[in-house]
């Protein structure tokens, strides 16, 4: 017996489905398509915001006045953190990063000095020495009014690198 009945409610179901599938309209869907204008993308509030993206710019040092702000004492410099201005001749930059000679400002930033000598302390920047900037600076995106628009750059590190010594072509021997 509920073989039988198991049978009739799935010979049911199959006679069912194919008759609910078939709308009448050759398997079109029923709804009504808008029209061109009707189908405009509504525009996006927050297309046209200024967006921060990091950069990283590369140069020559002109001047730096950076002083110490946190890790004085401790003796480790991971946690060293400094704030002043550092001139830099920039050479290279990425992301819309300005080039040519640029005032950067760091506050409780990094700072990274190179050894000279190799004794174990970091030599004071001079100019003249590499300079590697990375932060972030605003920006907008493409097709949006700049018109009062001003990109902001706020850095977060600084590393600072003796030039590359030029090497001296041996003398020719003689003989």
């Amino acid at each position: 017996m509920k073989r039988l009945l198991i049978s009739a409610g799935l010979a049911a179901a199959l006679v069912a489905v194919p008759a609910q599938a078939h709308n009448g309209n050759g398997g079109r869907s029923d709804r009504v398509k808008p029209q061109r204008e009707d189908r405009v993308k509504p525009q996006r509030a927050n297309r046209c915001q200024p967006r921060a993206v990091g950069f990283n710019a590369r140069g020559v040092l002109v001047a730096s006045t950076l002083t110490q702000t946190a890790g004085q004492a401790t003796a480790r410099r991971g946690d060293d953190r400094y704030s002043g201005t550092v001139e830099v001749d920039v050479k290279r930059a990425n992301h819309g990063a300005p080039t040519g000679v640029q005032t950067y400002t760091l506050t409780g930033g990094r700072a990274k000095f190179h050894d000279a000598d190799g004794d174990g302390t970091a030599e004071a920047p001079k100019a003249g020495d590499v300079v590697k900037v990375h932060g972030k600076v605003t920006r907008l995106k493409a097709r949006c009014d700049a018109s009062g628009f001003t990109p902001r750059v706020t850095v977060k590190q600084v590393q600072f690198k003796a030039p590359a010594v030029p090497a001296v072509p041996a003398a020719p021997v003689a003989g």
